[in-house]
């Protein structure tokens, strides 16, 4: 390999750079020098190119480059190298970029960048700080020593609660055999331990709740559920009884969406309750192979993830003082054979857990909202002990603050989320009207046209003439003219794609 600032300065003497517009310097453009290789390594600034247009240096191991002065670069490929550092926010005319696969490239500043419309890379645009950035989470090694967190997550009314207590061994979590949510908010079971192991289960809102949440109630939830488990998620849970339906399919897929990583299925288990055969390797075999041919989705979702368990956790009965004679025998005999259902199942689980908790899943942003919310409380005890008169309101006023504060860190995590959330209610415009929800947004004219739009993996974003361009996929099969929308805080451009 070849250090590649010194190859820059031998190839292209200084005198001489200012009559090149186009410079393509790929891997394979690259001739043998004294002997080497043609991979160049290393960091490499340009300087004196005063007129280069297009630049391509694709395919080597360049760990930084620096090409901030060019003003008049309208095009850069750098893709298949090393970067961890790419300056070009004085490239003020760039217009297209390909960066794609340099894995230690974190984020990019293109604040100054106005005129790109299309980019190449592995990073998303953040619009909150005008930047390309990486998401991802960070995965570390479970300490021997350390808790084991575990997530359960799953649609109301499929026995989360139920699991929850199974697995601590406790009544804790309530149980309750309908579609009514009975968990309002996040809830940390006591520390309890397995084979020397230590746990704690999480049992979260619902996805699919029977009852609305407020979204600074739902912020606040999730700043509690970050702050009940600070060392991060060792295994998400995700519960299901019955079939697999199509509601348990669009709630998985809101799951990760929300987290926006796809590697959150490497730590998530599907959990299948209420299966009286469980003991029987023959009948949740065949059960599984009929979930994995209903359909191409659902066989996709259950390989994506770790595992996939079957259980039964039967309610227990409770014994009342008006029970007569027959019906206390009943209920005894049922607490025999429910609780060792449920003991069963809970070993089986635990057994599982031991072997696929022994690493750590964390968004980027955990440990940030683990210490606001861990200054919200302290701030939040100083109030309630104090005489002021105004306590209440300065209560809620905290608690405003900190839920913007995690919206904040939610959207750096997740770009997206700072969108729907920004137009989470309706806003009037001149010739438009948008509203959106988790994962649609409805274009609404002045003249009562609806355009039902969906974001998804084809959702483009780009930037022209200073204005952000957001590209969506129309779910209907007309197409419409490109729409602008001028919003008080950002303009918006949206360009309906035919699907």
């Amino acid at each position: 390999m070849v250090n590649a600032q010194e190859w820059l300065d031998k190839e292209y003497p200084l005198n001489r750079r200012n009559e090149i517009t186009e410079l393509d310097i790929s891997k394979g453009k690259v001739k043998r020098w004294d002997g080497h290789e043609r991979t160049l390594k290393g960091n490499l600034k340009l300087e004196g190119f005063t007129n280069l247009r297009i630049l391509n240096c694709s395919g080597h191991e360049l760990t930084s480059l620096d090409i901030s002065e060019y003003k008049n670069l309208r095009e850069l490929d750098c893709s298949s190298n090393k970067l961890n550092n790419l300056a070009i926010n004085g490239c003020s005319k760039l217009k297209k970029i390909n960066c794609v696969s340099n894995s230690f490239l974190e984020e990019i500043d293109i604040s100054n960048c106005l005129e790109i419309s299309k980019i190449d890379s592995d990073l998303v645009y953040n619009y909150g700080k005008d930047k390309l950035v990486k998401l991802g989470p960070q995965i570390t090694q479970a300490k021997e020593d350390s808790i084991r967190n575990i997530l359960i997550i799953g649609i109301t009314g499929n026995g989360k609660s139920t699991l929850a207590n199974v697995l601590n061994d406790t009544t804790q979590f309530i149980e309750r055999a309908s579609s009514a949510s009975v968990t309002k908010n996040f809830q940390a079971s006591d520390i309890f331990e397995w084979q020397g192991w230590k746990y704690r289960v999480i049992d979260n809102i619902g996805f699919g709740d029977t009852n609305n949440v407020a979204e600074e109630d739902l912020l606040y939830e999730i700043g509690k559920g970050v702050h009940s488990a600070k060392e991060g998620i060792n295994q998400v849970l995700f519960v299901f009884k019955g079939r697999f339906s199509p509601e348990h399919v669009s709630v998985f897929d809101k799951f990760k969406k929300f987290i926006s990583e796809s590697r959150i299925t490497e730590f998530t288990t599907i959990v299948r309750t209420h299966f009286k055969d469980f003991r029987s390797e023959e009948k949740y075999k065949a059960d599984l192979k009929k979930l994995t041919n209903e359909s191409q989705e659902l066989n996709e979702i259950i390989n994506s993830c770790k595992s996939f368990i079957y259980v039964d956790n039967p309610p227990i009965p409770e014994v009342d003082d008006e029970d007569n004679e027959e019906e206390r025998e009943d209920k005894e005999k049922r607490i025999l054979i429910n609780g060792k259902k449920r003991k069963e199942s809970r070993e089986r689980m635990l057994n599982h857990l031991v072997e696929n908790c022994l690493e750590i899943y964390k968004l980027k942003e955990w440990d940030s909202i683990y210490s606001m919310v861990t200054d919200y409380v302290e701030r939040k005890e100083e109030i309630e002990k104090s005489d002021s008169s105004t306590k209440e309101e300065e209560l809620r006023k905290e608690r405003s603050e900190v839920t913007k504060k995690i919206r904040g860190r939610l959207e750096i995590e997740t770009p997206m989320f700072g969108m729907f959330g920004k137009y989470a209610t309706e806003i009037e415009y001149t010739s438009t009207k948008l509203s959106s929800s988790s994962n649609e947004t409805v274009l609404e004219s002045t003249t009562g046209t609806k355009r039902n739009l969906s974001f998804s993996s084809q959702t483009e974003t780009s930037r022209e003439g200073g204005n952000k361009i957001l590209k969506v996929v129309e779910e209907k099969e007309n197409q419409s003219e490109p729409m602008e929308i001028d919003s008080p805080e950002q303009d918006f451009q949206i360009e309906v794609l035919p699907k």
